[in-house]
């Protein structure tokens, strides 16, 4: 406890005639100041940065109830940079001001807190602020605003978000489109993620090495004696599974992941989860393969039949069995130049 000497009394008087709008009490506003009082060995000087801040608020005795709050009062009154970086768009990483940046850091601190307490829509929100303000240099930001889309389940916001960046050469996303895969119970697309997280990085199998009971110490540990490039490597694989921490301990997708990780996808499933993210019937109607078919189009599509490569995957007696499909529309692409597998 700092002792309330002279010194201390004047300061805090001026801390809380500067700060105090920030914090939803004078007791708050207090323990906050204690705290940086004690964190600069030669006393405290009015004008501390908002950094000091920030971190007498993360490491006080509050509740998160608290902390939220006086971040958010704090985040609300230093907010000026991020609102002209994103009105102006430019980037806030090229600022010469030292306070651009510090209200970066109290974004994400209250975003991790958001995060932390089920508050995600808040904290999505924040992120994407930060984002704007801030495209070249948030990576880590960009697989946190993912994992935001995924616990509210916002498909559309996903896959808007994974189209602005590559996101098959990212382990965090394709490991958290696998997630919300499962989640949407499509899981040959859990499957092809897994498929291509696999392509991607071999040290995915990592995560399932020890099982369930020991996938925590594999989240938690070091990359272990993996050197080099490869280090790298596992190190990525490592901090995607923290990222999905709360999904690969949990056991029904602990063992959904692990299962469309060690079997391989057919060829013919493969080719329907991409046809199905890019179908359109104006590209089929250009398709020479579906020449005359306008009417049956939506026949076709109904059972994901979407270019000549997923149709040349079935024998023509599979596609019989498909609804809607009959000998005229067989009869069609063959005419088309369709060559269906041999039984």
């Amino acid at each position: 406890m700092v002792k309330h000497d002279k010194e201390f009394e004047i300061l805090l008087k001026e801390f809380l005639k500067t700060e105090g709008k920030h914090f939803s009490s004078k007791e708050e506003a207090t323990e906050v100041f204690e705290r940086i009082y004690n964190l600069v060995d030669a006393g405290y000087e009015i004008d501390a940065s908002l950094s000091d801040l920030v971190d007498a608020i993360d490491e006080g005795d509050m509740s998160v109830v608290d902390k939220i709050s006086a971040l958010r009062e704090l985040h609300e009154g230093n907010r000026d940079a991020l609102d002209r970086a994103v009105e102006l768009e430019e980037d806030i990483m090229y600022s010469d001001n030292d306070e651009d940046a510090e209200q970066m850091i109290i974004a994400d601190v209250l975003a991790e807190y958001y995060s932390e307490a089920g508050m995600n829509e808040e904290a999505a929100k924040l992120y994407e602020l930060m984002l704007m303000a801030n495209p070249s240099d948030f990576h880590e930001v960009i697989d946190l605003l993912t994992l935001m889309y995924v616990r509210l389940d916002r498909e559309n916001l996903l896959m808007d978000h994974i189209d602005c960046f590559d996101y098959e050469d990212s382990e965090a996303t394709l490991l958290l489109l696998a997630i919300f895969s499962i989640n949407q119970e499509k899981f040959d697309e859990a499957h092809y993620y897994m498929t291509k997280l696999k392509k991607l990085n071999k040290y995915v199998g990592d995560i399932f090495k020890g099982g369930f009971n020991k996938v925590l110490d594999y989240i938690v540990g070091t990359s272990g004696n993996v050197k080099g490039a490869n280090k790298e490597k596992s190190f990525e694989m490592q901090f995607s599974a923290g990222i999905a921490k709360e999904y690969l301990t949990n056991k029904y997708h602990y063992e959904l992941l692990e299962k469309f990780y060690r079997e391989d996808i057919e060829k013919k499933q493969s080719l329907i989860v991409e046809g199905r993210k890019t179908v359109s019937k104006e590209a089929m109607r250009e398709d020479p393969i579906f020449k005359g078919m306008d009417k049956q189009l939506n026949k076709l599509i109904d059972v994901e039949l979407y270019n000549k490569e997923i149709i040349e995957c079935y024998t023509e007696k599979e596609l019989k069995k498909l609804d809607g499909i009959g000998v005229g529309i067989i009869k069609k692409l063959k005419d088309n130049g369709v060559r269906f597998k041999e039984d």
